[in-house]
């Protein structure tokens, strides 16, 4: 089964991502369901036309398997679990076949790329040390996050508490992350000023509105809401045993996993769509290899595993009549 040699701790499984990545690329050329736009948005940056869309899958295929892998990197080089583990990756690169951007690049998934180095920078974030340079470098990213995907900007409030989580919070050094933050910012709305645009409220406008199917939409919906309390029952099983370090750091992807959750409810109120809670899926990923570590939640997260994954592939075969 797909799911059995990624919850090993055995590194070969990495390369069974490649065929999961190219497989869901290769239905989408066949069975096309995520429409592949003409332009790309990039927020302030503009949008980018496209001479041609024939391969920029692969480059967001690419980036989407990238990403996976350097969040599984976190996930053991940090110890989230007793050994290493894999499963993370899987996880994350089946969620991503939801979302628009797993094929075609978009500001969206600038912001996964972004973010995966604000966590990076925080977990070397340490009580009793100067992390000044981390913090900075950390609101840095969180910026330049915001600058390919405005609405991101209010991720910084979320960044304060991450960090908070893992240590006092100085003034010097929430100074230093508002200078950090505001570098890329700065310098991207200049950008924007000087393409001949308008600095207002506008900018938080998302242009490129993603349709699902109905049955896509709800059931993507309820997908996102179990797992997220399976991996809330895998939290509470890993805690029991657990460094106060390490609770430090579950609770500062706490935060990271507060903010996608932010970020996705907005994105259904004003544009009454899913595709900005594909930010979840970074901290979704974490959490929900916990669930395999009990008996009981093991059985449940495999089963949701595969139905995720069944459905994934079913909504290719869609008779595109019925769209949100």
């Amino acid at each position: 089964m797909i799911l059995k040699p990624f919850l090993s701790n055995q590194p070969f499984a990495l390369f069974l991502l490649l065929p999961v990545i190219a497989g869901f690329y290769l239905l989408n050329v066949f069975f096309p369901y995520h429409h592949i736009f003409t332009e790309i948005d990039l927020g302030l940056w503009g949008n980018t036309d496209l001479l041609s869309n024939k391969w920029i899958s692969i480059v967001s295929a690419i980036i989407v398997g990238l990403n996976a892998l350097q969040l599984n990197v976190l996930f053991n080089r940090y110890e989230f679990l007793e050994r290493n583990n894999y499963a993370p990756s899987i996880f994350y690169v089946v969620l991503m076949s939801f979302s628009h951007c797993f094929y075609q690049p978009d500001g969206l998934l600038m912001v996964h790329v972004c973010w995966l180095q604000v966590i990076r920078l925080i977990f070397q974030i340490r009580t009793g040390e100067d992390n000044r340079k981390q913090i900075t470098n950390a609101a840095f990213f969180v910026g330049l996050a915001a600058t390919f995907h405005p609405p991101s900007a209010g991720l910084l409030v979320l960044f304060w508490f991450a960090v908070w989580a893992l240590k006092s919070f100085h003034f010097r050094e929430w100074a230093l992350s508002i200078i950090g933050f505001s570098v890329p910012v700065v310098n991207a709305l200049l950008f924007w000023w000087f393409s001949g645009h308008r600095i207002d409220a506008n900018l938080l406008r998302y242009e490129s509105i993603v349709h699902h199917e109905v049955i896509v939409y709800y059931a993507t919906s309820g997908m996102v809401l179990i797992l997220f309390l399976l991996s809330i029952a895998g939290i509470q099983i890993r805690l029991q045993k657990s460094s106060i370090r390490y609770k430090k750091l579950n609770r500062a992807l706490l935060w990271v996993l507060a903010g996608g959750l932010l970020l996705g409810t907005a994105d259904i109120l004003f544009y009454q769509q899913l595709e900005w809670f594909n930010f979840l899926f970074i901290g979704l990923s974490f959490f929900y290899t916990f669930a395999f570590i009990h008996k009981f939640w093991r059985r449940v997260a495999t089963i949701f595993f595969y139905l995720t994954f069944l459905l994934a592939v079913v909504k290719f075969f869609l008779s595109g009549h019925l769209l949100l």
